[in-house]
C-alpha cells in the first residue's frame, strides 16, 4: 500500500516531467531563427498552466514533508529550493518570450521608418489625420476688465430695461 507522501511523490514528478517537455519545446521553438509569435504564446501558456499543477504538487509535498518525522531543515529546504527553480524558470521564459516576440514584430514593420508606429503619407492625408485626432481648443480673450461678471449684470440689466 502507497503512503499519502509516495501518492504526491509520483504526482510532483510527472507534473516535472511535464513541465520540462514543455520547457524543451518552448527552447526549441526560441531557438529558431525566425520563430512564430503565435507559436511562442502558446507554448508559454501551456508552460504558465503546467506551472499551476506544478505548484500544487509542490505545495502538497513539502507539506506532507513538514508534517514527516526526522525531516530536517536542510532537507526541507533542497526540495523547498528545486521548486523555486521551476518558478525561476517560468519568469526566465516569460521575458525571452517577451523579447522574442518584440523582436519578431519589429523585424516585420519596414526598415525605412526608424520608427514602427510612424508611416508617411501625402500632405493632406496627414493634416485631415492630425485635425481628426486634436481636439479644438479655444482659449478665452482677456478684454482688460477685471470683473467679466459686472459686463453680464450691467448688459442683463440693460436687457430688462429695453423689454
Amino acid at each position: 500500500m502507497t503512503t499519502e507522501m509516495e501518492i504526491a511523490k509520483q504526482k510532483r514528478k510527472a507534473a516535472r516531467a511535464t513541465y520540462l517537455k514543455t520547457v524543451n519545446k518552448l527552447q526549441e521553438k526560441l531557438a529558431a531563427e525566425s520563430p512564430d509569435v503565435d507559436d511562442l504564446e502558446i507554448h508559454l501558456d501551456q508552460l504558465t498552466e503546467k506551472f499551476k499543477d506544478l505548484k500544487t504538487s509542490d505545495e502538497i509535498f513539502l507539506n506532507l514533508l513538514q508534517k514527516k518525522a526526522g525531516i530536517t531543515q536542510a532537507e526541507y529546504e533542497k526540495e523547498y529550493e528545486i521548486a523555486q527553480d521551476y518558478n525561476e524558470k517560468l519568469s526566465t521564459f516569460k521575458i525571452k518570450v517577451k523579447i522574442a516576440i518584440a523582436s519578431a514584430e519589429t523585424g516585420n514593420e519596414s526598415s525605412a521608418s526608424p520608427n514602427p508606429t510612424w508611416h508617411p503619407a501625402d500632405g493632406a492625408h496627414a493634416a485631415a489625420k492630425a485635425k481628426q485626432n486634436l481636439p479644438e481648443i479655444r482659449l478665452p480673450q482677456f478684454d482688460g476688465d477685471p470683473r467679466p461678471e459686472a459686463k453680464l449684470t450691467l448688459s442683463a440689466d440693460i436687457q430688462r430695461r429695453t423689454n
